[in-house]
């Protein structure tokens, strides 16, 4: 009696493909990577070419799941390193600006003092003149000339007053400075001091100390 022994039908198990395998690995190190100079898009595109070697290979759904992934991941990072590249793009504009602003503020405060400082020194220098002009011109401060100086300019001079100011002008003109000696009261020694700030010719000038 023959056994007829009873064919066993193998159940093979289904894995996935090489090139699915490496498909998903080259997606997952292209998100690890895409930040660095865009160095992961270059995984991404290796998933895509991956996916349809899978789908060619009659891996045709997980071919397709390895496409869309790629396409859709690729895009994600696209937008995450365009939001970064702004972000950075807006903070270097902002330091800029804040630099050109710190740099504009001294000149402004040295316009602002400045502009503050000139009706003070305005009021200053009027002040100065118009003691100057009630008072006179100081002692020994002027080379007088004296043919043509006033009763105040003379009145500048080493022991010259009021009375002997206008006793030098009545006595006008002088062809020297020793016919001042005409002048009541000036005596040799006053004189003497009376010749370096005294001349008989030209105008009446500051005298350079």
């Amino acid at each position: 009696m023959t056994d007829l022994a009873a064919p066993q039908v193998a159940n093979p198990v289904t894995a996935k493909s090489s090139a699915v395998k490496a498909g998903w690995i080259c997606l997952v190190l292209g998100f690890l990577t895409f930040w660095i100079f865009g160095f992961g898009f270059i995984f991404f595109a290796a998933t895509f070419i991956l996916a349809i070697v899978a789908m060619c290979t009659n891996r045709v759904g997980q071919g397709i799941a390895l496409l869309v992934s790629s396409v859709g991941s690729s895009f994600v990072c696209a937008i995450i390193a365009l939001g970064l590249v702004s972000s950075a793009f807006t903070a270097a504009l902002q330091k800029q600006r804040a630099t050109q602003l710190a740099h504009a503020t001294p000149r402004v405060q040295l316009h602002q003092a400045a502009t503050s400082e000139t009706p003070q020194l305005q009021h200053q220098t009027a002040t100065e003149t118009s003691l100057q002009d009630l008072l006179g011109p100081g002692k020994n401060s002027l080379i007088v000339s004296v043919n043509t100086a006033s009763a105040k300019e003379l009145e500048s001079l080493p022991n010259i007053g009021s009375s002997r100011a206008e006793q030098i002008i009545a006595h006008r003109p002088y062809t020297s400075v020793d016919e001042l000696s005409q002048v009541k009261g000036v005596t040799p020694r006053v004189l003497d001091q009376l010749r370096p700030f005294v001349k008989t010719d030209g105008a009446t000038e500051p005298r350079l100390h």
